[in-house]
């Protein structure tokens, strides 16, 4: 087993963590304590994706290149 202690001031989502070479593309448990929690804090499960306005298009997407776009070689 390898365990790493660290303690971080958090300014943003991200945290950096020591050693992160050897724990590349491993599976990892990480616990995050703090001596004090705000009363008001929700816990989410996962981030939202943002609201974005659907993709219109305008006419045949497919007819709109020209032969010589599609020759990719």
């Amino acid at each position: 087993m390898f365990a790493i202690e660290f303690e971080a001031e958090l300014k943003s989502e991200f945290i950096r963590v020591p050693h992160f070479e050897k724990l590349k593309n491993r599976h990892v448990k990480v616990i995050v304590l703090s001596d004090s929690v705000n009363e008001t804090y929700e816990i989410h499960s996962q981030r939202r994706p943002a609201k974005v306005p659907p993709i219109a298009f305008c006419g045949d997407v497919i007819n709109t290149a020209t032969t010589s776009d599609w020759d990719l070689t």
